[in-house]
């Protein structure tokens, strides 16, 4: 019989990498989605083909969310506290800064390949005309953890 894998009992530290890490997944998956849509608005990719791709990708999307921010989330707290909740690493710092730098009509709105993306998954989360920025899981001058990321959509 084997032995149960050791696992890390710090609970803070569990939700915190778990929060980092989908904020990096709706990134990589919305860059994905965007990229679907401008290959089938350029008639480099056929759209029905495009579409199918975007829904696995919203479907993988879901399935991060429920894998990361669901598994650590106090089932009990309001939901209109989760936002909050889902974008605060333990220390009090947020996971994600995303700041809009681009009117809507300028920029998520005008997008001429709109026609060719779903609105749900990540993009829904990393609009168009935005920036962000991951904040690395422990402060810079701690012990060593992934990095932050900058991006923009």
């Amino acid at each position: 019989m084997t032995a149960n894998p050791s696992l890390n009992p710090n609970v803070d530290d569990i939700a915190d990498w778990a929060k980092h890490w989908f904020a990096h997944g709706t990134s990589d998956l919305a860059t994905l989605q965007y990229r679907l849509g401008e290959l089938a608005g350029s008639g480099k990719l056929d759209r029905e083909e495009s579409m199918r791709l975007q829904e696995c990708a919203v479907s993988i999307w879901e399935a991060l969310y429920e894998g990361t921010l669901c598994a650590v989330r106090d089932q009990d707290a309001p939901d209109s506290t989760w936002d909050e909740a889902d974008n605060t690493y333990s220390d009090g710092r947020p996971v994600l800064v995303q700041v809009r730098i681009e009117p809507v009509e300028h920029s998520d709105l005008a997008w001429e390949h709109n026609a060719f993306t779903l609105g749900d998954g990540a993009i829904a989360e990393r609009p168009m005309g935005t920036i962000y920025c991951i904040n690395p899981i422990k402060p810079p001058d701690s012990s060593p953890g992934p990095t932050s990321a900058i991006g923009q959509f």
